[in-house]
């Protein structure tokens, strides 16, 4: 059985530019899940990271459509929000989806964001290399 890892967006954004992320991601130890709001943020990003990289925004779109990541709606993980916005949502709202996935699944979250260091199933890109 596959580790279940929930992804925040820094870390699918991280992917999409390239790197470490990218190889983490198409790991076959891991199944990567994440919600539909996060991918609306990254999708957010992908004029920047396509005028960054010189690369067309549809192969950037394209890329993301690729990456082997599950995406869940809310509503898989709807009893779960009330927690996570007591666990977070005073930091940052838009990170209590990715939370409450994560505490839906009962798995790691992989996120970067300094303000998830109190939330014990936090793992960070360093943490797999």
């Amino acid at each position: 059985m596959k580790i279940k890892i929930c992804v925040d967006a820094n870390i699918i954004i991280s992917a999409l530019i390239g790197g470490v992320s990218r190889n983490i991601l198409f790991d076959s130890k891991f199944e990567f899940i994440t919600t539909e709001f996060t991918i609306t943020e990254v999708r957010k990003y992908l004029p920047m990271i396509a005028k960054k990289s010189g690369v067309d925004i549809n192969k950037i779109e394209f890329a993301l459509s690729l990456l082997p990541i599950k995406v869940y709606p809310r509503e898989n993980y709807a009893d779960k929000i009330k927690e996570a916005d007591e666990l977070i949502g005073k930091i940052d709202k838009k990170d209590v989806d990715i939370l409450a996935l994560a505490l839906e699944f009962e798995c790691y979250l992989w996120a970067e964001d300094k303000h998830f260091n109190d939330i014990k199933k936090v793992v960070r890109t360093r943490d797999f290399v």
